[in-house]
């Protein structure tokens, strides 16, 4: 009498585990997207730049006693010439878009200026889902306060 087995053959395992394998390349990507949380994280990183490079233009400008809000005085600083808003780098290419060293491929420099005490440049990433609202934006001092950096990671 032939004996009765219970279980799986050899040839049945590994079709099995070749389709979960499948399966598994098909859906992970769908179940772990990390590309949003590094978009968020370069501009995290672009945010502690421009935070870092404001409060050293800070240091220099109480340094060299050019901190009025009256005028826009300028400070050398990494061999560039840095635009001053009440101290701090002001809202523009001449100011904290030189002060921080960003790769100019992945972000998008925003508006801008140095006129009055409410100027601000966004820098916006390039590879976001809504570009507009996957940015960074620097405000400029007042005689009131310190530069603001506020990050807006909705679109990324």
């Amino acid at each position: 009498m032939l004996a009765k087995y219970h279980g799986f053959t050899l040839i049945e395992l590994i079709i099995v585990i070749v389709i979960l394998g499948v399966i598994a390349v098909i859906a992970a990507p769908k179940f772990i997207d990390v590309s949003v949380d590094a978009r968020i994280a370069k501009l995290e990183s672009l945010a502690g730049s421009m935070r870092t490079a404001a409060n050293l233009a800070n240091y220099k400008a109480e340094i060299d006693n050019k901190t009025d809000c009256a005028s826009d005085p300028t400070i050398e600083m990494g061999g560039q010439t840095i635009t001053l808003r009440c101290g701090y780098p002001c809202p523009h290419p001449s100011g904290i878009a030189r002060a921080v060293t960003a790769d100019d491929d992945s972000y998008q420099w925003i508006g801008g200026n140095c006129a009055g005490q409410l100027g601000a440049i966004d820098v916006r990433l390039r590879n976001a889902q809504d570009p507009s609202d996957c940015r960074v934006r620097y405000t400029s001092a007042r005689s009131d306060r310190a530069a603001r950096v506020e990050i807006f990671s909705d679109g990324c």
